[in-house]
């Protein structure tokens, strides 16, 4: 039956229903075909939800994205409000993940969420929080994920209705700090979809209980099981997006879809999942003596068997963790053993220093212990295979280090070396994924540079750079003058990576530049830049708060001439959980580096 909605537009076939309303297929004047999603009455009644649904009219319809299903019209008529957005006739995340038998290959899982985090980093630049993101509101046009239903929840909270009843609609996926009441943040979506990720590598959401208000509690109190299925590197993006203080969570959707479309791609070879009916237990987080958190791992020796080695996610070990309602307090967790043979140490807390990442665990496997009385050598191997070759009783520090030379995971080196007496511990420095940022994006602290942005790119040595910062001397005397430009990284980042030169458009092929690099005032970097070749910098800057160019003319013509010094494609690298969001690039700038060697 077709009915008339306003002056342009037509319903006709009821789509399905919804927590906020129901959804109808239909067509405006020209034909064009639409999904019409029309607004309970008691939110349509609200004077307050009816203010803010013309207010945010403007940006709503402003929003578009890959992964977003776009919104083109608020109307109003009479009792009845309707958005009108893209018709996607692909059905819903949870029609895929039904059909699919209930969990999907980790690839899968990666570059789906890759998209929900894409679409969630252009809801949050506009000022929204979604704060319902579940698979039935993530609608599959062909294979591409699609965001839907952004922005009314924000319009719903403005009434009174709404605030009563946003929080009850999805227990499963909400977050703790909208269970306690507190101020809700983008990170409050980030951690809706750990939960999505998860679902989608199992089948089960990781909280379940006999009611409403166990599956809120647990959300608070409790730590994630973790399926033996998922695979390390995705399990760890995971657990990172539900730390239970959102401070904790990774800064950025961005970052996180950034991440996620390279993890895509790495696990091709990963199977898919094991369909669980239950989740594994949730692990309890409760106060211990001296103020600690103590995390405390519950008996699993009557669940099925791993298939390989299971482990207490190192990024657990310094959650804040949420306890007890309204009024609760955070407190940080503690590295405590347990009976299970697990262990986890405190990451690198709020507002420390980042001059390493280290998580101290205790290596288990499913066979019988492994005994040695030398350490084998582990360099090259996955850190998962070399945590298995060493005794579970072992302690092993993992320390995170930004290598796109190496293979993903792999051990870089180790302590003790490969031949030497086993101790009780050990200390594995293991590759990781770097997320670039180009230098060009980010403030100048002090200095400048006369020629900079993504649309300089300088030929050095007869090649060409792009992203790249530089100084044009200009027809003058200039050898007695330094040049200087100064960042603050926050200690955010973990290297430098850049080609120094001389252009090769420049007139004075005798120039040569003298460049220093300093980090805290620390010389890390001194070199001679002269015309036809370029200086290859790749410097450590884990830890540095100040990052400091200066550079000054050395010999040459007595004019500089019409030439210009550069870096040619300067990057910072870095781990995403630790980039800081002030002065965050746009996404053009922001990618993930690769993992073929160069």
């Amino acid at each position: 039956m077709r009915r008339p909605l306003g002056s342009r537009y037509t319903l006709g076939e009821l789509l399905g229903s919804g927590a906020m309303g129901q959804v109808y297929e239909g067509v405006d004047e020209g034909g064009t075909p639409y999904a019409f999603k029309l607004l309970r009455p008691d939110l349509v009644d609200d004077p307050d939800f009816i203010a803010k649904f013309h207010q945010e009219r403007a940006i709503l319809t402003s929003l578009r994205g890959q992964h977003l299903v776009a919104v083109h019209d608020l109307v109003v008529e009479g009792n009845t409000a309707a958005i009108v957005m893209d018709l996607v006739r692909g059905g819903s995340l949870r029609t895929t993940l039904n059909a699919a038998g209930g969990t999907l290959l980790p690839a899968e899982v990666a570059r789906i969420g890759a998209g929900i985090a894409d679409a969630l980093h252009s809801v949050h630049l506009a000022g929204f929080v979604h704060r319902d993101v579940k698979p039935e509101n993530v609608l599959m046009d062909s294979s591409t994920p699609r965001l839907t239903d952004f922005g009314i929840s924000k319009m719903a909270n403005a009434s009174k209705v709404g605030r009563s009843t946003m929080l009850a609609g999805t227990p499963y996926y909400v977050a703790p700090e909208l269970v306690d009441g507190k101020d809700v943040t983008p990170a409050a979506d980030l951690y809706s979809l750990g939960i999505v990720l998860y679902e989608l590598c199992c089948g089960v959401t990781p909280f379940v209980g006999d009611s409403v208000f166990q599956v809120l509690r647990d959300h608070c109190e409790k730590a994630p099981g973790r399926p033996n299925s998922v695979p390390d590197e995705l399990w760890d993006v995971i657990a990172n997006l539900l730390h239970k203080n959102p401070a904790m969570r990774p800064q950025s959707a961005e970052l996180v879809s950034a991440v996620l479309l390279n993890l895509s791609s790495r696990l091709v070879n990963a199977p898919v999942g094991t369909r669980l009916d239950l989740p594994p237990a949730a692990i309890p987080l409760n106060h211990g003596n001296d103020n600690e958190t103590v995390l405390r791992v519950p008996n699993t020796s009557n669940s099925a068997p791993a298939k390989r080695r299971s482990r207490v996610l190192p990024v657990l070990a310094a959650i804040a963790v949420l306890l007890g309602g309204a009024g609760g307090t955070y407190a940080l967790m503690s590295a405590k053993e347990n009976s299970s043979g697990n262990g986890a140490a405190a990451a690198t807390p709020t507002g420390g220093s980042r001059t390493t990442t280290t998580t101290t665990e205790l290596t288990t496997t499913t066979s019988s212990e492994v005994r040695i009385t030398t350490m084998p050598d582990l360099v090259g191997k996955n850190v998962s295979a070399a945590k298995d070759a060493l005794p579970r009783s072992m302690k092993v520090e993992i320390v995170d280090q930004v290598d796109e030379k190496a293979a993903p995971d792999s051990v870089l080196s180790q302590e003790p070396a490969a031949g030497q007496p086993v101790g009780d511990s050990a200390k594995l420095v293991v590759a990781r994924i770097g997320v670039v940022v180009h230098l060009d994006s980010q403030p100048l602290s002090s200095g400048s540079w006369s020629t900079s942005g993504d649309a300089f790119v300088v030929g050095m040595g007869g090649k060409q750079y792009v992203h790249s910062l530089g100084t044009s001397f200009g027809s003058y005397y200039c050898a007695t003058r330094t040049y200087a430009a100064e960042y603050n990284l926050s200690k955010g980042y973990r290297r430098f990576v850049a080609s120094a030169g001389i252009s090769d458009n420049s007139e004075s092929t005798a120039l040569k530049v003298q460049l220093e690099v300093l980090a805290d005032g620390r010389l890390i970097s001194s070199t001679s830049v002269g015309f036809g070749s370029t200086v290859p910098l790749d410097l450590d800057l884990t830890g540095v708060l100040r990052l400091k160019f200066q550079y000054q003319v050395t010999s040459g013509d007595k004019t500089c001439g019409a030439s210009t010094f550069a870096l040619g494609e300067a990057k910072l690298l870095g781990l995403a959980r630790e980039i800081p969001t002030s002065g965050l690039p746009a996404a053009s700038t922001v990618s993930t580096t690769t993992t073929t060697s160069r």
